[in-house]
């Protein structure tokens, strides 16, 4: 049985909306894709060790649960752009958690590649994020990125064997920001992003630092 696996710069976004939905009395404005360039196979029973590298709420700050609608994928920072475009994987792991109070997200993906397919989606994911840096979505929203603060990235950056790292700030709010990192260990790619509406800055570097360290530590 094939399914098309949930592109990971989409699903990102739906994190954004979630926080979004939570700290607004108007529910947002989205617009449904789906990819159709990357197919995955569904195993019988999910792999061990995959599931070993997932993320859980004791993994991250007081307040955080799982959230149930991570599958949903509702809008994309950029139309037509998939890091998986081309890649199949043999399986998927996908986490998402939002917080109480609301206000922050994280969301990580875990892909089992074939081939060389987890250094290209690492590589694919950088040239993304920088083509896409200043470009609204398909509903409208863009978000300027740039190179993570010095050393946030330094766990990840040990555990695996290419890797990006991308801070983001919506355009012209600047309400909503990201610190995401996209990572490669063996034939494993993996996406953490971290999600803050209102969040002060020190506030959402203390949280993606602590993400990031821990799915390091799982690596």
């Amino acid at each position: 049985m094939h399914r098309p696996v949930v592109t990971p710069l989409l699903v990102v976004a739906l994190l954004l909306v979630s926080c979004v939905a939570a700290c607004s009395d108007d529910p947002p404005s989205t617009t449904t894709a789906t990819s159709t360039t990357t197919s995955t196979t569904a195993p019988s029973a999910p792999d061990p060790a995959l599931t070993a590298l997932a993320l859980a709420v004791t993994d991250l700050p007081d307040g955080f649960a799982t959230s149930p609608d991570v599958d949903d994928t509702l809008t994309a920072f950029c139309v037509n752009e998939d890091a998986t475009t081309g890649l199949q994987a043999s399986e998927r792991v996908v986490r998402g958690f939002t917080r109480s109070p609301a206000g922050a997200s994280v969301i990580q993906l875990v892909f089992r590649f074939e081939e060389d397919g987890a250094a290209t989606f690492v590589t694919q994911a950088g040239e993304i994020l920088d083509r896409c840096s200043g470009v609204p979505d398909i509903t409208g929203l863009a978000f300027e990125y740039d190179e993570l603060p010095p050393g946030l990235d330094a766990p990840i950056a040990s555990v695996s064997d290419d890797h990006v790292g991308r801070y983001g700030v919506s355009v012209g709010s600047g309400s909503l920001a990201v610190e995401l990192a996209v990572f490669r260990h063996g034939d494993v790619g993996q996406l953490v992003a971290v999600l803050g509406l209102d969040l002060p800055r020190a506030d959402l570097d203390a949280l993606a630092g602590a993400a990031f360290a821990a799915a390091a530590a799982k690596v």
